[in-house]
Protein backbone atom coordinates (compact mmCIF):
# COMPACT_ATOMS: atom_id res chain seq x y z
CA UNK A 1 0.00 0.00 0.00
CA UNK A 2 2.77 2.46 0.90
CA UNK A 3 4.57 1.70 -2.36
CA UNK A 4 1.38 2.37 -4.33
CA UNK A 5 0.78 5.55 -2.34
CA UNK A 6 4.27 6.75 -3.21
CA UNK A 7 3.63 5.97 -6.88
CA UNK A 8 0.38 7.89 -6.81
CA UNK A 9 2.01 10.96 -5.29
CA UNK A 10 4.83 10.86 -7.83
CA UNK A 11 2.37 10.64 -10.72
CA UNK A 12 0.25 13.47 -9.34
CA UNK A 13 3.04 15.85 -8.42
CA UNK A 14 5.75 15.13 -10.99
CA UNK A 15 3.56 14.44 -14.02
CA UNK A 16 0.53 16.69 -13.47
CA UNK A 17 -0.51 16.82 -17.11
CA UNK A 18 -0.57 13.01 -17.38
CA UNK A 19 -2.08 12.35 -13.93
CA UNK A 20 -5.65 11.81 -15.08
CA UNK A 21 -4.55 9.38 -17.79
CA UNK A 22 -1.95 7.51 -15.75
CA UNK A 23 -4.57 6.51 -13.20
CA UNK A 24 -7.80 4.76 -14.07
CA UNK A 25 -10.83 6.73 -12.95
CA UNK A 26 -13.81 4.50 -13.73
CA UNK A 27 -13.63 2.74 -10.34
CA UNK A 28 -12.04 5.58 -8.43
CA UNK A 29 -14.16 6.58 -5.43
CA UNK A 30 -14.04 10.18 -4.23
CA UNK A 31 -15.28 10.90 -0.72
CA UNK A 32 -15.69 13.87 1.55
CA UNK A 33 -14.36 13.16 5.05
CA UNK A 34 -15.84 15.27 7.85
CA UNK A 35 -14.28 15.19 11.29
CA UNK A 36 -17.06 16.18 13.65
CA UNK A 37 -16.47 18.98 16.18
CA UNK A 38 -14.91 17.84 19.45
CA UNK A 39 -13.59 19.56 22.58
CA UNK A 40 -9.91 18.50 22.48
CA UNK A 41 -8.39 21.82 21.34
CA UNK A 42 -9.56 25.30 20.37
CA UNK A 43 -9.30 24.50 16.66
CA UNK A 44 -11.15 21.16 16.96
CA UNK A 45 -14.48 22.67 18.03
CA UNK A 46 -15.14 23.62 14.40
CA UNK A 47 -14.46 20.18 12.96
CA UNK A 48 -12.31 19.38 9.97
CA UNK A 49 -12.62 18.43 6.30
CA UNK A 50 -10.49 16.18 4.09
CA UNK A 51 -10.81 14.35 0.78
CA UNK A 52 -10.36 10.63 0.16
CA UNK A 53 -9.45 8.83 -3.07
CA UNK A 54 -10.12 5.09 -2.96
CA UNK A 55 -9.69 2.34 -5.53
CA UNK A 56 -8.74 -1.09 -4.16
CA UNK A 57 -8.00 -2.41 -7.65
CA UNK A 58 -5.21 0.15 -7.99
CA UNK A 59 -4.32 -0.10 -4.28
CA UNK A 60 -5.18 3.56 -3.80
CA UNK A 61 -6.49 4.76 -0.45
CA UNK A 62 -5.24 8.23 0.33
CA UNK A 63 -6.48 11.23 2.32
CA UNK A 64 -5.80 14.80 1.22
CA UNK A 65 -5.68 17.29 4.06
CA UNK A 66 -5.52 21.08 3.57
CA UNK A 67 -5.62 21.76 7.33
CA UNK A 68 -1.99 21.00 8.15
CA UNK A 69 0.11 23.60 9.96
CA UNK A 70 3.38 23.70 11.87
CA UNK A 71 2.77 24.82 15.44
CA UNK A 72 6.55 24.85 15.99
CA UNK A 73 7.13 27.39 13.22
CA UNK A 74 8.94 30.56 14.38
CA UNK A 75 6.63 33.19 15.91
CA UNK A 76 3.61 30.99 15.23
CA UNK A 77 1.30 32.66 17.78
CA UNK A 78 2.19 36.19 16.63
CA UNK A 79 1.72 35.27 12.98
CA UNK A 80 -1.58 33.56 13.76
CA UNK A 81 -2.92 36.67 15.53
CA UNK A 82 -1.69 38.83 12.68
CA UNK A 83 -3.36 36.56 10.14
CA UNK A 84 -0.14 35.46 8.46
CA UNK A 85 -0.38 31.75 9.19
CA UNK A 86 0.52 29.42 6.34
CA UNK A 87 -1.23 26.07 6.04
CA UNK A 88 -0.29 23.38 3.54
CA UNK A 89 -1.69 20.37 1.75
CA UNK A 90 -0.55 17.06 3.18
CA UNK A 91 -1.32 13.50 2.15
CA UNK A 92 -1.41 10.29 4.13
CA UNK A 93 -2.59 6.73 3.91
CA UNK A 94 -6.29 6.65 4.79
CA UNK A 95 -5.69 4.08 7.55
CA UNK A 96 -3.16 6.42 9.13
CA UNK A 97 -5.64 9.31 8.85
CA UNK A 98 -8.27 7.32 10.75
CA UNK A 99 -5.77 6.12 13.32
CA UNK A 100 -4.68 9.67 14.07
CA UNK A 101 -8.25 10.83 14.64
CA UNK A 102 -9.07 7.70 16.60
CA UNK A 103 -6.36 8.70 19.05
CA UNK A 104 -8.04 12.10 19.31
CA UNK A 105 -11.39 10.39 20.00
CA UNK A 106 -13.07 11.92 16.97
CA UNK A 107 -16.11 10.93 14.96
CA UNK A 108 -15.48 10.86 11.20
CA UNK A 109 -18.20 10.72 8.55
CA UNK A 110 -17.55 9.69 4.94
CA UNK A 111 -19.77 10.87 2.09
CA UNK A 112 -19.10 9.08 -1.18
CA UNK A 113 -19.63 11.57 -3.99
CA UNK A 114 -21.41 10.96 -7.28
CA UNK A 115 -18.76 12.19 -9.68
CA UNK A 116 -18.53 11.60 -13.42
CA UNK A 117 -15.36 10.15 -14.98
CA UNK A 118 -14.69 13.58 -16.46
CA UNK A 119 -15.06 15.14 -13.02
CA UNK A 120 -12.63 12.64 -11.52
CA UNK A 121 -10.09 13.36 -14.26
CA UNK A 122 -10.37 17.06 -13.56
CA UNK A 123 -10.03 16.39 -9.85
CA UNK A 124 -6.78 14.48 -10.41
CA UNK A 125 -5.43 17.31 -12.54
CA UNK A 126 -6.24 19.89 -9.86
CA UNK A 127 -4.77 17.72 -7.12
CA UNK A 128 -1.61 17.27 -9.15
CA UNK A 129 -1.19 21.04 -9.36
CA UNK A 130 -1.97 21.45 -5.66
CA UNK A 131 0.77 18.93 -4.80
CA UNK A 132 3.50 20.88 -6.57
CA UNK A 133 5.93 22.35 -4.00
CA UNK A 134 5.12 25.89 -5.05
CA UNK A 135 1.37 25.29 -4.59
CA UNK A 136 1.15 23.16 -1.46
CA UNK A 137 1.37 26.12 0.93
CA UNK A 138 -1.37 28.72 1.14
CA UNK A 139 -2.21 31.69 3.35
CA UNK A 140 -4.86 30.49 5.78
CA UNK A 141 -8.04 32.55 6.11
CA UNK A 142 -10.54 31.25 8.65
CA UNK A 143 -13.66 32.43 6.82
CA UNK A 144 -12.73 32.40 3.16
CA UNK A 145 -9.79 30.07 2.54
CA UNK A 146 -9.42 27.09 4.86
CA UNK A 147 -9.38 23.30 4.72
CA UNK A 148 -13.14 23.19 4.10
CA UNK A 149 -13.42 25.93 1.47
CA UNK A 150 -10.57 24.30 -0.46
CA UNK A 151 -12.51 21.04 -0.67
CA UNK A 152 -15.75 22.91 -1.43
CA UNK A 153 -14.07 24.66 -4.35
CA UNK A 154 -12.70 21.36 -5.65
CA UNK A 155 -16.12 19.74 -5.61
CA UNK A 156 -17.63 22.74 -7.37
CA UNK A 157 -14.89 22.75 -10.03
CA UNK A 158 -15.27 19.04 -10.71
CA UNK A 159 -19.06 19.05 -10.67
CA UNK A 160 -19.39 22.18 -12.77
CA UNK A 161 -22.49 24.27 -13.28
CA UNK A 162 -24.68 21.23 -12.64
CA UNK A 163 -24.13 21.47 -8.88
CA UNK A 164 -27.17 22.95 -7.15
CA UNK A 165 -27.03 23.70 -3.44
CA UNK A 166 -30.23 23.50 -1.38
CA UNK A 167 -32.24 26.63 -0.64
CA UNK A 168 -30.86 28.47 2.36
CA UNK A 169 -33.30 27.76 5.18
CA UNK A 170 -32.41 30.70 7.38
CA UNK A 171 -30.13 33.69 6.99
CA UNK A 172 -27.21 33.82 9.40
CA UNK A 173 -24.17 35.99 10.05
CA UNK A 174 -20.58 34.84 10.39
CA UNK A 175 -20.78 35.60 14.11
CA UNK A 176 -23.87 33.44 14.54
CA UNK A 177 -22.24 30.60 12.61
CA UNK A 178 -19.15 30.80 14.82
CA UNK A 179 -21.37 30.85 17.91
CA UNK A 180 -23.02 27.64 16.72
CA UNK A 181 -19.62 25.96 17.15
CA UNK A 182 -18.50 27.66 20.35
CA UNK A 183 -21.79 27.62 22.29
CA UNK A 184 -20.40 25.03 24.71
CA UNK A 185 -17.40 27.25 25.47
CA UNK A 186 -18.58 30.64 26.81
CA UNK A 187 -15.09 32.03 27.38
CA UNK A 188 -14.09 31.16 23.82
CA UNK A 189 -17.24 32.84 22.52
CA UNK A 190 -16.55 35.89 24.67
CA UNK A 191 -12.96 36.19 23.44
CA UNK A 192 -13.89 35.76 19.78
CA UNK A 193 -16.60 38.40 20.11
CA UNK A 194 -14.00 40.82 21.42
CA UNK A 195 -11.69 40.26 18.46
CA UNK A 196 -14.06 40.15 15.48
CA UNK A 197 -15.71 43.37 14.41
CA UNK A 198 -18.87 44.55 12.74
CA UNK A 199 -18.04 42.83 9.45
CA UNK A 200 -18.95 39.52 11.07
CA UNK A 201 -22.55 40.71 11.54
CA UNK A 202 -23.56 40.87 7.89
CA UNK A 203 -25.71 38.01 6.64
CA UNK A 204 -24.01 35.52 4.35
CA UNK A 205 -25.09 33.28 1.49
CA UNK A 206 -25.36 29.52 1.85
CA UNK A 207 -22.12 29.06 -0.06
CA UNK A 208 -20.32 31.38 2.36
CA UNK A 209 -21.62 29.27 5.25
CA UNK A 210 -19.60 26.37 3.90
CA UNK A 211 -16.39 27.46 5.58
CA UNK A 212 -17.56 25.22 8.44
CA UNK A 213 -17.07 21.46 7.92
CA UNK A 214 -20.44 20.48 9.33
CA UNK A 215 -22.24 23.02 7.13
CA UNK A 216 -20.53 21.65 4.01
CA UNK A 217 -21.47 18.10 4.97
CA UNK A 218 -25.11 19.03 5.55
CA UNK A 219 -25.33 21.11 2.36
CA UNK A 220 -23.93 18.32 0.17
CA UNK A 221 -26.41 15.87 1.69
CA UNK A 222 -29.17 18.00 0.15
CA UNK A 223 -27.41 19.06 -3.06
CA UNK A 224 -28.00 17.69 -6.55
CA UNK A 225 -26.20 17.63 -9.86
CA UNK A 226 -28.11 17.74 -13.12
CA UNK A 227 -30.19 15.95 -14.00
CA UNK A 228 -31.39 15.72 -10.37
CA UNK A 229 -28.67 13.30 -9.29
CA UNK A 230 -27.82 13.50 -5.59
CA UNK A 231 -24.27 14.73 -5.07
CA UNK A 232 -23.82 12.26 -2.21
CA UNK A 233 -24.14 8.59 -3.18
CA UNK A 234 -23.81 7.16 0.33
CA UNK A 235 -22.99 8.20 3.88
CA UNK A 236 -21.19 6.20 6.54
CA UNK A 237 -19.69 6.87 9.94
CA UNK A 238 -16.25 5.37 9.53
CA UNK A 239 -15.09 6.34 13.02
CA UNK A 240 -17.15 6.86 16.16
CA UNK A 241 -15.84 8.60 19.27
CA UNK A 242 -16.00 6.96 22.66
CA UNK A 243 -19.09 7.88 24.71
CA UNK A 244 -18.80 10.52 27.37
CA UNK A 245 -16.53 12.95 25.53
CA UNK A 246 -19.17 14.78 23.50
CA UNK A 247 -19.46 18.37 24.64
CA UNK A 248 -22.83 19.82 25.54
CA UNK A 249 -23.78 23.50 25.56
CA UNK A 250 -22.84 25.18 28.81
CA UNK A 251 -25.80 25.90 31.07
CA UNK A 252 -24.18 29.03 32.53
CA UNK A 253 -22.65 32.07 30.88
CA UNK A 254 -19.50 32.14 32.98
CA UNK A 255 -18.05 35.37 31.47
CA UNK A 256 -21.30 37.14 32.36
CA UNK A 257 -21.42 35.68 35.88
CA UNK A 258 -17.75 36.45 36.48
CA UNK A 259 -18.28 39.98 35.22
CA UNK A 260 -21.13 40.70 37.60
CA UNK A 261 -19.21 39.20 40.52
CA UNK A 262 -16.32 41.53 39.68
CA UNK A 263 -18.77 44.42 39.35
CA UNK A 264 -20.11 43.69 42.83
CA UNK A 265 -16.55 43.77 44.21
CA UNK A 266 -15.95 47.08 42.41
CA UNK A 267 -19.09 48.54 44.01
CA UNK A 268 -17.97 47.38 47.44
CA UNK A 269 -14.45 48.76 46.94
CA UNK A 270 -15.80 52.03 45.57
CA UNK A 271 -18.24 52.47 48.44
CA UNK A 272 -15.57 51.58 51.01
CA UNK A 273 -13.13 54.00 49.40
CA UNK A 274 -15.70 56.79 49.48
CA UNK A 275 -16.56 56.14 53.14
CA UNK A 276 -12.96 55.80 54.29
CA UNK A 277 -11.54 58.36 51.87
CA UNK A 278 -9.13 55.81 50.40
CA UNK A 279 -8.19 55.33 46.76
CA UNK A 280 -7.91 51.52 46.80
CA UNK A 281 -5.36 51.70 44.01
CA UNK A 282 -4.25 48.15 44.76
CA UNK A 283 -7.66 46.99 43.57
CA UNK A 284 -8.52 49.37 40.74
CA UNK A 285 -5.04 49.85 39.19
CA UNK A 286 -4.75 46.17 38.10
CA UNK A 287 -8.23 46.48 36.60
CA UNK A 288 -7.08 49.28 34.31
CA UNK A 289 -3.84 47.44 33.53
CA UNK A 290 -5.70 44.32 32.39
CA UNK A 291 -8.19 46.41 30.40
CA UNK A 292 -5.29 48.18 28.68
CA UNK A 293 -3.57 44.89 27.86
CA UNK A 294 -6.78 43.46 26.42
CA UNK A 295 -7.28 46.72 24.53
CA UNK A 296 -3.83 46.34 22.95
CA UNK A 297 -4.79 42.92 21.63
CA UNK A 298 -8.15 44.16 20.30
CA UNK A 299 -6.51 47.22 18.78
CA UNK A 300 -3.72 45.20 17.19
CA UNK A 301 -6.13 42.79 15.49
CA UNK A 302 -8.33 45.67 14.34
CA UNK A 303 -5.47 47.73 12.88
CA UNK A 304 -2.86 45.22 11.75
CA UNK A 305 -4.36 41.74 11.45
CA UNK A 306 -5.09 40.27 8.04
CA UNK A 307 -7.88 38.15 9.49
CA UNK A 308 -11.26 39.05 7.96
CA UNK A 309 -13.93 40.92 9.92
CA UNK A 310 -11.59 42.27 12.60
CA UNK A 311 -12.04 45.92 11.59
CA UNK A 312 -13.86 48.10 12.37
CA UNK A 313 -14.27 46.79 15.92
CA UNK A 314 -16.60 48.81 18.14
CA UNK A 315 -15.29 47.08 21.26
CA UNK A 316 -12.46 49.60 21.09
CA UNK A 317 -14.88 52.20 22.44
CA UNK A 318 -14.65 50.61 25.88
CA UNK A 319 -11.66 48.25 25.71
CA UNK A 320 -8.66 50.22 24.49
CA UNK A 321 -4.93 50.62 25.25
CA UNK A 322 -5.50 54.08 26.77
CA UNK A 323 -6.62 52.42 30.00
CA UNK A 324 -2.91 52.27 30.75
CA UNK A 325 -3.07 56.04 31.22
CA UNK A 326 -5.48 55.46 34.09
CA UNK A 327 -3.17 52.76 35.43
CA UNK A 328 -0.23 55.19 35.40
CA UNK A 329 -2.33 57.76 37.26
CA UNK A 330 -2.24 55.64 40.42
CA UNK A 331 1.56 55.91 40.61
CA UNK A 332 2.46 59.29 39.11
CA UNK A 333 1.88 62.70 40.62
CA UNK A 334 -1.83 63.39 40.61
CA UNK A 335 -2.51 66.05 37.99
CA UNK A 336 -5.68 67.31 36.34
CA UNK A 337 -4.54 65.42 33.23
CA UNK A 338 -5.46 62.09 34.80
CA UNK A 339 -8.73 63.47 36.09
CA UNK A 340 -9.54 64.66 32.59
CA UNK A 341 -8.84 61.22 31.19
CA UNK A 342 -11.09 59.54 33.75
CA UNK A 343 -13.87 62.03 33.03
CA UNK A 344 -13.68 61.43 29.28
CA UNK A 345 -13.39 57.67 29.73
CA UNK A 346 -16.38 57.56 32.08
CA UNK A 347 -18.48 59.55 29.61
CA UNK A 348 -17.45 57.18 26.81
CA UNK A 349 -18.29 54.08 28.85
CA UNK A 350 -21.71 55.43 29.75
CA UNK A 351 -22.31 56.40 26.12
CA UNK A 352 -21.56 52.81 25.04
CA UNK A 353 -24.10 51.48 27.53
CA UNK A 354 -26.71 54.09 26.59
CA UNK A 355 -26.28 53.50 22.86
CA UNK A 356 -25.88 49.73 23.08
CA UNK A 357 -28.77 48.88 20.77
CA UNK A 358 -27.66 51.37 18.12
CA UNK A 359 -24.02 50.29 17.89
CA UNK A 360 -23.61 48.62 14.45
CA UNK A 361 -22.01 45.51 15.93
CA UNK A 362 -23.43 42.60 17.93
CA UNK A 363 -21.54 43.12 21.18
CA UNK A 364 -21.47 40.27 23.66
CA UNK A 365 -23.88 40.92 26.60
CA UNK A 366 -21.11 39.78 28.95
CA UNK A 367 -19.30 43.03 28.09
CA UNK A 368 -21.79 45.02 30.18
CA UNK A 369 -20.56 44.14 33.70
CA UNK A 370 -16.94 44.76 32.68
CA UNK A 371 -17.88 48.15 31.27
CA UNK A 372 -19.63 48.90 34.55
CA UNK A 373 -16.50 47.86 36.48
CA UNK A 374 -14.39 50.38 34.56
CA UNK A 375 -17.07 53.04 35.01
CA UNK A 376 -17.05 52.53 38.80
CA UNK A 377 -13.24 52.72 38.82
CA UNK A 378 -13.32 55.98 36.85
CA UNK A 379 -15.98 57.47 39.14
CA UNK A 380 -14.10 56.43 42.28
CA UNK A 381 -10.92 58.12 41.04
CA UNK A 382 -12.81 61.29 40.14
CA UNK A 383 -14.51 61.47 43.53
CA UNK A 384 -11.29 60.83 45.44
CA UNK A 385 -9.36 63.57 43.65
CA UNK A 386 -12.25 65.95 43.05
CA UNK A 387 -10.42 68.73 44.88
CA UNK A 388 -7.51 68.48 42.41
CA UNK A 389 -9.67 70.13 39.75
CA UNK A 390 -9.12 73.37 41.58
CA UNK A 391 -5.34 73.17 41.35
Amino acid sequence: MKRCLLYLLIVLSVFPAQAAHALKTENLQVSLLTVMPRPNEIYTVYGHTALRLYDPAQQIDIAFNWGTFDFQAPHFLYRFIKGETDYFLSTSDYAYFLRAYSQGNATVTEQVLNMTPEGKEKLLQILSLNLLPENRVYRYNFLFDNCTTRVRDLIEDCTGASLVYPVQAEKATFRQLIHSCTAAYPWMTFGIDLLIGSGADSTVSLRQELFLPLRLKEALDRSVAAPSVPVVASVERVLVSSPGDDSTPAALDFPLITGYCLFFLCLVAGWAGWRRKRLFGGFFAPLFFLAGAAGCLVGFTALFSEHPCTSPNWNLLWLHPFHWIAFAGYFLKKKPFFLGFHAINLALLLAVLAGWRWIPQALNPANIPYILCLAVADAQYLLFFKDAWKS
